[in-house]
């Protein structure tokens, strides 16, 4: 009994010690799961909600926090990217998630070490917020895609205005001239015409650039050959080019003059480097009946050693740009251009090699 009242205090003191540490420890996990999440919610202010720079800086924190591996598949615009990052392991315990909405896709699967208990909850509850922010930044993306189409639609509602008032003004010339009897009222109609024509025919100039062509007329398809057409389009963006090869393609001539001014005309809005542009044009025949069903057009360049490395993934979405100037537009209409004709384009960057490759099929007139 003695023994006992004597190791008591020392059993006290000890058990108060461990309560001790582990309040600490459970101090220390608490406030380093807060500052894990604090930094995630920080670096997406910092990269303004952008999805892909958010996914790209967010794996220094998620590895920080003790995830071990992080594999996805990004489908963005229809550029695929796959990433893999940290070390897999088979003593892990694997978690997958599906982002998607619209035209933006992640494909996630992450690691994690096997904890259990609270530690297990924690980086958990980090995988969670990750994933989170990333759909809602995916999210952010289309609503803002949503709302710049709103923009173009009210855009347009103001080219059918100034149509409408053009149409006014000819219908109430036309009334006025119908009353005219007088000279002296022909000649104040006159004076008046001389200084409203000048006005609103240029009005009528800027609005019939803006419209659009009818669709049985844009979509028109008839055999085009494909190197005039290029060699137009480098004369008007003064861009020297070795254009190689023949081809004709049965797609209507505006579009394809739409899809390589928006092609080349990156090229001179930026430039990469000394090097000229490359152009191959080759047939595609039917195997089976060896007729032209279409043809390759691949679009090779170089960039500059100090150049940044471009993103590619980047290059066919819509409304990010570069360019002060620039509306981020033209791929991004190149490529949904071609989904119409049933062709496609696609990018690929090998070191200082830059390529696009367009597949031009020959398809029905769409009506």
């Amino acid at each position: 009994m003695n023994f006992i009242m004597d190791v008591l205090p020392y059993a006290l003191v000890v058990l108060g010690a461990l309560l001790l540490l582990v309040a600490y420890y459970v101090h220390q996990q608490t406030a380093s799961l807060s500052r894990t999440l604090a930094k995630l919610y920080a670096l997406n202010k910092h990269v303004n909600q952008d999805a892909l720079d958010f996914f790209d800086q967010a794996w220094s924190v998620l590895q920080h926090a003790g995830i071990l591996h992080l594999n996805a598949h990004i489908d963005w615009f229809g550029e695929q990217r796959i990433e893999n990052l940290g070390h897999a392991t088979e003593q892990a315990d694997y978690q997958s998630y599906t982002l998607q909405t619209e035209d933006m896709c992640f494909e996630l699967r992450l690691a994690l070490p096997k904890y259990r208990g609270e530690r297990s909850e924690w980086l958990n509850l980090v995988v969670t917020t990750f994933v989170q922010i990333l759909q809602q930044d995916i999210e952010h993306k289309h609503a803002e895609i949503l709302a710049s189409q709103k923009r173009l639609e009210r855009y347009q509602m103001f080219v059918q205005h100034e149509v409408k008032n053009i149409a006014q003004f000819i219908s109430l010339l036309n009334e006025q001239v119908a009353t005219l009897t007088l000279d002296d009222d022909k000649v104040r109609l006159m004076n008046r015409l001389q200084t409203t024509l000048p006005t609103m025919a240029q009005r009528a100039k800027n609005t019939i650039a803006q419209m659009k062509q009818p669709l049985s007329t844009f979509y028109d398809s008839q055999p085009v050959e494909l190197a005039p057409l290029i060699e137009e389009v480098l004369f008007m963006y003064q861009l020297p080019a070795q254009l190689n090869g023949q081809g004709a393609v049965s797609i209507a001539k505006p579009v394809l003059v739409e899809v390589f001014k928006n092609l080349l005309g990156n090229y001179r809005d930026h430039p990469l480097g000394d090097c000229d542009l490359n152009i191959d044009i080759v047939p595609i025949a039917c195997q089976i009946t060896s007729e032209p069903i279409g043809a390759t057009v691949t679009i090779q360049s170089c960039a500059s050693p100090a150049a940044q490395p471009l993103k590619s993934e980047r290059l066919f979405e819509p409304f990010w740009t570069t360019s002060q100037s620039g509306m981020g537009l033209g791929l991004f209409l190149t490529r949904e251009l071609l989904k119409q004709v049933g062709s496609q384009v696609s990018f690929d960057q090998q070191n200082q090699r830059l390529s696009f490759t367009l597949v031009l099929n020959n398809v029905p007139a769409v009506r």
